[in-house]
């Protein structure tokens, strides 16, 4: 398996994966020690994903976005979802990168 690190403004990070509960793709950033530093992801229930992107939040983690985007781990789709005031920028995981959940 391997890791998925991505160094940030607030040190290394490792991202872990799961799904929400209708599928969707979820990721967590935790720094080296183990703490939890962000969920980079939201769950927009009412939107179709392929099973690699996900809803970046920008809501919450707009400082990350230039990290998580320079990692070289992830492509900018182009599509965006609106939920109330809130625009989501639509990420997807790229293909030579094993998603292993948990």
């Amino acid at each position: 398996m391997q890791r998925i690190a991505i160094n940030t403004k607030y040190g290394w990070t490792t991202a872990r994966f799961g799904r929400y509960s209708n599928g969707h793709l979820g990721i967590q950033l935790f720094l080296d020690g183990g703490e939890s530093l962000a969920k980079i992801s939201t769950n927009l229930p009412d939107t179709n994903l392929e099973p690699r992107e996900f809803h970046f939040d920008a809501n919450n983690n707009s400082s990350l976005v230039e990290d998580i985007m320079r990692s070289g781990l992830f492509d900018d789709t182009g599509k965006k979802h609106q939920s109330g005031w809130c625009e989501y920028p639509v990420l997807k995981v790229k293909d030579h990168i094993e998603i292993v959940e948990g």
